[in-house]
């Protein structure tokens, strides 16, 4: 099997598991995921990336107590504006590709897109054709990152519609952005 269509098949995988896990679940595991592979030693990465993984420590919050569920908000904040230039940026050229891929439901792709449905089927669809697209994109190359990121953004295109999503990507980058400028004003 060769390297691409391995990584596919772990990203799938990942996929099937996250779907049913809910946002909150998903914030946390990029957190853990991401706070690993900040401590981790080259080698370890390697495995972990080769993995698609790292294992997830049982009942170790990782000196960050609480906090995993909002460590991992803070890098979604780095995957959204990501997303944000696949997806709905009409300058983007993967644009027209993604919404290809994306699931036939109810009447068609453009349903998948508008919203309202919830299904772990479509939302599978959905992550399994974004995440291959995040792993070069995002830090430490790791499949897991791009999974997750890949299944909170289905989940927000399904409950929302990707058009309300992509104007709530919008929101949040410029209030970022804003609250970024607030913070270091120009001399």
């Amino acid at each position: 099997m060769s390297d691409s269509t391995n990584q596919q098949a772990v990203l799938e995988s990942q996929v099937r598991s996250l779907v049913e896990l809910s946002e909150d679940d998903l914030f946390r595991k990029l957190g853990i995921q991401v706070k690993q592979a900040e401590e981790a030693d080259a080698a370890a990465l390697e495995v972990a990336q080769a993995e698609g993984a790292f294992a997830e420590p049982v009942g170790v919050e990782m000196g960050l107590g609480e906090n995993l569920r909002a460590f991992g908000a803070r890098w979604w904040a780095e995957i959204e504006p990501k997303l944000y230039n696949l997806l709905c940026a009409s300058e983007s050229k993967e644009r027209s590709q993604i919404l290809a891929q994306l699931p036939e439901s109810k009447g068609g792709t453009a349903a998948a897109v508008v919203g309202g449905d919830s299904g772990n089927a479509a939302a599978d669809n959905i992550a399994t054709a974004l995440a291959p697209l995040l792993i070069g994109l995002l830090p430490f190359n790791l499949p897991i990152i791009a999974s997750v990121g890949a299944t909170i953004a289905a989940k927000m295109i399904l409950s929302s519609g990707l058009k309300t999503t992509c104007e709530m990507w919008q929101e949040s980058i410029e209030a970022r952005e804003e609250a970024k400028a607030k913070e270091n004003p120009a001399e």
